[in-house]
């Protein structure tokens, strides 16, 4: 059988997702998110229910689907060739830029060059930090943490809180933490445009 014979059967789709407020999130009516409302209409279109399971760590999630343990990740995933190794990707749903992000007041960074001067600290095992080893081979200075802790927008926190330099995010993640926090400011685009999809 195959994959939505498979879920139909079982009347049950298991999805993994991140809690974040670009992709799913408990809000005062309960769960809520743009993933989580992309994820609730499939699920009613092939007449199951949903099974989410809430992963943090971007590795795990990219593992638990190449392992089977669910049937698709919608985690705000930008598609790289890299996961594309591992993982089938759906048609994307959002197109995004990889940003780097600082605080109003602390100087704009210019360029790559000028990041040597900072702390830059990014997701573990994130689209960033791949984007990152790309443009590290043609500015070698270039060097950065990576944690697997915390999410995205807890990142652009630290550099509100002045506990970190830059991070880098998604275009959309930037757009929704300036409402709440409007002294983050995006230096430059590391990166085209990508697209986020649903991994399989």
């Amino acid at each position: 059988k195959n994959l939505l014979e498979q879920v139909k059967d079982g009347g049950e789709l298991r999805v993994l997702t991140r809690n974040a407020a670009t992709t799913y999130y408990i809000g005062p009516h309960g769960p809520t998110g743009p993933e989580y409302d992309l994820v609730q209409a499939f699920a009613d279109h092939l007449g199951v229910s949903v099974k989410l399971v809430v992963e943090d760590n971007l590795q795990d999630i990219l593992n638990k689907v190449t392992n089977g343990d669910a049937h698709i990740a919608a985690a705000g995933l930008t598609v790289t060739d890299e996961r594309q190794k591992f993982v089938r990707f759906t048609p994307p749903y959002q197109n995004i830029t990889q940003q780097v992000v600082y605080r109003q007041g602390n100087g704009k960074p210019r360029s790559i060059d000028d990041l040597a001067d900072g702390f830059l600290e990014v997701l573990a095992n994130s689209s960033h930090a791949e984007r990152l080893l790309e443009l590290q081979q043609d500015y070698p200075e270039l060097s950065w943490m990576e944690t697997d802790e915390m999410s995205s927008g807890e990142l652009m926190t630290l550099v509100v809180e002045e506990l970190i330099d830059y991070t880098v995010a998604d275009s959309n993640d930037v757009a929704l933490m300036r409402r709440y926090h409007p002294e983050v400011r995006v230096a430059f685009n590391i990166s085209k445009h990508q697209e986020l999809a649903w991994a399989m």
